[in-house]
């Protein structure tokens, strides 16, 4: 695990990588640094310059998150069949996948342009606090929605939660390949009320 702080540094920025990649290799989205290039589409030369100490490039904030997108998406579908299924919905009501995570369930559903959403599955018998997102997981979906639906840029972002773009990744990331970094309250109220100005604006 990478440590997180608000402002990463170079050298937490390629754990952070690693971090990505080894939970790609883990679910096998990626099994080789080949496979987790082309998710990019970049060389693995590049990539693999990315993890080098002694290369001064650095992977940027959105290939990064590509990356444990993918790792998300595929870590959400194992089991097959899952003994607590859920099932994500895009935009339209058009189902997207079937998972076994309701942390990858919310992540996926953000990810579909900040408008998708999750219903565990009818028939299913699943405790009352299995069925509510964490306090934490709720904040890092208020803030994915805000990010992928466009309503507020990585600036803004950065700005409202004194952070940078990296840690801004982790803040959208969950359990289990990152359970840390939430973004306050305070924060993302002030970015809720941007996105909200921001709508008024384009209307």
């Amino acid at each position: 695990m990478f440590q997180y702080s608000t402002h990463m540094s170079s050298t937490q920025v390629r754990d952070m990588l690693n971090h990505a990649l080894n939970w790609l290799k883990i679910t096998g989205a990626a099994p080789t640094v080949a496979d987790a290039a082309r998710l990019i589409n970049k060389a693995p030369r590049t990539l693999e310059a990315y993890r080098a100490k002694s290369d001064p490039r650095q992977i940027g904030a959105d290939d990064l998150l590509k990356l444990f997108a993918e790792a998300i998406w595929t870590f959400g579908q194992f089991p097959a069949d899952p003994i607590m299924p859920i099932t994500v919905f895009d935009e339209s009501g058009q189902p997207v996948v079937r998972v076994h995570s309701i942390h990858s369930a919310s992540f996926i559903a953000d990810a579909k342009r900040g408008t998708g959403y999750y219903e565990i599955n009818d028939g299913v018998y699943v405790p009352y606090y299995l069925r509510d997102l964490p306090e934490r997981t709720v904040r890092k979906s208020r803030l994915r929605r805000l990010m992928f639906s466009g309503a507020v840029n990585c600036d803004q972002a950065c700005k409202a939660l004194d952070c940078c773009e990296y840690a801004l990744v982790a803040m959208m990331l969950d359990a289990p390949l990152v359970d840390i970094a939430a973004p306050d309250e305070k924060g993302l109220r002030i970015l809720e009320a941007l996105a909200t100005a921001n709508m008024g604006e384009a209307a």
